[in-house]
Formats: C-alpha cells, structure tokens, sequence
C-alpha cells in the first residue's frame, strides 16, 4: 500500500483529470454555475454500454437518481432519459430482498420517494447497474451501485436542465450509495477521501484523495461531524475590516446542493449591515447598491474580503464568492440569504466557491484552502462507439511527496 502523502498528493496534468492509477483517484469534471444553472453537475456513465446522465453534486442528500425512459411524468434535460432495457448489466431492485431499503409500491418494484425543502420531490424505482464517474475521456473505473429510476419528478426537477441528482451525503456504512461503493472498491480507491473544488463555472470532484496543483495555500483543516447524515463544521463568528459581525451561526453544514448561504436573520443582517456601512466608508466600494445588488462597472475589487472562522481556524469569503454575476456584465447580489430566526448555516456553493472542499471521512475532517479551480463550460462529445472499456492507463507524473498533511488545528485558508 502506498504512503498517506502519496495517496492523498494529485498533482495531475489536468487534460480532463484522468484516472490516476498510481495512486488510486479518480477525478471528474464538474460544470454549472451559480446564476444561470444554479447548482454544479457531474456526468455519469451508467450501464452496458454506457449512457451518460448529468446529475447535480449534492451533499445534502443520500440518493443518486434520474429520469428513465418508462417514467410517467418527467421533464425534458439535456441528456436522454436512461434507457434500462438498452443495459445488459442493469437489474431491478426486488421488494423482500436485503437489498430493497426503500418501499414496495408493488410486487415487483423496491421504490422510493424523496422530498427537498424547496418543495421539489422525485419518486421511482431502485435498480443496480455499474456506473463510471465522468465522461469517457477520465477512464475512471466502473463499480456497481444502487440508483434511482425515475417514473414522477416536479417542480424544480422538472424544469432543470440537469437530468438527476447524485447524492453523496456521508455513507452510512450501507451499500446503497454511490460514494460508498466508490470507497468498497479498494482496488482503485485507498482513501476514503473526496474534495470539491468549484470555480466560477465548473470545477472538479476527486475521490481518493485532491489536486493539490490547484491550491494557492496550506489546507487549513477544521473538525467534521456527520451526525444525522450531514457533513457539519463548527462556525464560530465572521469578521469583517477587523470587527466581529456575529457569533450566532447555530449549527452550520456543507451543502453543495444548495446555490447560496443561508444563516438565521441575525447573521444575516449584521453582514449586510455590516457590508453596506464597509462600502459607505469607502467609496462605495466602486459600486452603487441597490438593494440587496450592486452595479459594479469595474469589478469587484473595492469590495471586502469576509473572515470566517471555524474555532481559531481562520478562512476567507472572498467577494467573488459572497457576490455572484446576475444576468448582465456588471450586476452582482449577494449570494447570502436570511433564512429566518433561529435557523442554522447552510454553507452552500456560494461559500465552497474558488476554494478546494476536502472532506475526509477517515480523520473526521474537512480541509478548507483557496484554489485556482479548473473551469469548464463545455461537455465533450459522448459517443458510446468509443464506450470499450478502456485498459487501466498508466499514472500521471507527480512531484515528489509532500509533506504529511497538518493535524486538525490553527492555519489561515486564504
């Protein structure tokens, strides 16, 4: 077995983040955006041969589901609806076996319902097939997982563009979920490691272990729990020009499912405040407010960056992450939303943005450090003549190993 710096060091040639089978990651491109998707994809490629489904990046949810030819109520998305009968390696989930975890909505069928708090919900049928993470181009190795076939989606499931969702909340030791069976197969997976690095468009996903060829810093690691499914971290205050602007951030979590970052009404409005009065003292910041926006004809320079602490662990908000590009060239909001009194953080993708999200399952930690993510606007060309399994490619050159990564405790991600 290979040395922990090695396994979790990814100094990768990034042409498209090729399976690394040197030190066992794989890698995949992400695409999307915070105003116009709102929310960040991954591709799939599911079944013999392969199809390939687009499906939000979700760590607020266990379910990695999508639409299939036979559903009854589904919307249009930008990859065909998978087609179960044109798999051979696909199978149904069958009710009273041990691998239905969900409900018998008949004889034949293990199904399930799942809800999101905006409202949306999918409903279907489970089944089991090998799925390979990326596009053909990553080589990235099959495993076989439990997923969801959609026959009802609405609302916002309806109407988006992606095909489904891929949830990889953190693994209950079940193995049911996609990022589970990622980490069961130990012969191309050694870390039960994966990071999230999201740029302004597109980004990458890593499991096994990061790129540390993007960073632009030390990591800087806070402590993680994953009590009732959820990846949460311990937000203690932000500061913003050297002054605190609240302690009251309840009990925060990552959710890359979530377009912005919400926090109770307190928070909320001591940033805002705290924000207008910064940019009232300084010229506007180069910008004229309007509300909860601003025209910002020369960009967001004058603007200031926010400190976020977790413990004596100091990271930082840039603008470029608490403000988004709406629509035109130079209209920016506030990518932070007041999410009523009392509430917890959601720390959505606004906040992940330009930094590399490690989280690592095994030390119960989650690395923070700024990163020049990889952008992608554009998906290669999917042609399943091209679909062969490929042979494992060699690794990509690496520089000599890093140092072993610091121990939870103080570092500035920045």
């Amino acid at each position: 077995m290979l040395p922990l710096t090695q396994l979790l060091l990814f100094l990768a040639c990034w042409c498209g983040g090729a399976y690394d089978a040197v030190h066992h990651i794989e890698s995949a491109r992400l695409y999307g955006n915070i105003d116009e998707f709102a929310y960040y994809y991954i591709d799939l490629l599911i079944g013999t041969p392969p199809q390939r489904v687009s499906v939000i990046v979700d760590t607020g949810s266990g379910v990695t589901a999508f639409p299939c030819r036979s559903c009854r109520h589904c919307g249009s998305h930008m990859d065909p609806n998978f087609d179960f009968e044109g798999s051979s390696s696909a199978r149904w989930v069958r009710c009273g076996t041990s691998e239905c975890q969900g409900t018998c909505r008949d004889a034949t069928h293990c199904g399930y319902h799942q809800g999101y708090t905006e409202g949306s919900s999918i409903t279907g049928w489970y089944f089991r097939d090998r799925v390979r993470m990326g596009d053909l181009i990553q080589h990235n190795p099959p495993v076989e997982t439990t997923m969801g076939c959609h026959q009802d989606e609405n609302r916002l499931f309806y109407t988006q563009r992606a095909n489904g969702i891929m949830g990889i909340r953190p693994p209950d030791g079940g193995k049911g979920s996609i990022l589970e069976n990622l980490f069961a197969d130990k012969a191309h997976i050694d870390a039960r490691v994966f990071s999230l690095c999201l740029a302004d468009w597109g980004g990458s996903m890593v499991v096994g272990g990061y790129n540390a060829s993007v960073h632009r810093g030390e990591i800087s690691y806070v402590p993680m729990t994953t009590s009732g499914g959820y990846y949460h971290i311990p937000l203690t205050s932000m500061k913003l020009d050297g002054h605190q602007v609240s302690t009251q951030y309840g009990k925060a979590m990552i959710d890359s499912g979530t377009t912005y970052t919400y926090m109770a009404s307190q928070p909320y409005s001591a940033l805002r405040t705290a924000l207008e009065r910064y940019c009232a003292q300084h010229a506007g910041c180069g910008a004229t407010l309007r509300g909860t926006c601003a025209e910002a004809p020369h960009g967001l320079s004058g603007f200031p960056t926010i400190e976020v602490w977790f413990g004596e662990v100091r990271t930082l908000w840039t603008p470029q992450g608490y403000l988004y590009r709406k629509g035109g060239r130079h209209t920016f909001c506030f990518a932070f939303e007041d999410d009523g009194p009392g509430a917890n953080t959601v720390l959505g993708t606004s906040w992940m943005l330009r930094q590399d999200i490690i989280f690592d399952l095994r030390e119960k930690r989650v690395g923070i450090v700024a990163a020049d993510c990889p952008e992608f606007r554009e998906r290669p060309e999917h042609d399943p003549k091209m679909a062969e399994e490929p042979a494992e490619p060699e690794g990509p050159a690496h520089a000599p190993p890093a140092p072993a990564p610091p121990a939870p405790g103080g570092g500035t991600a920045g």
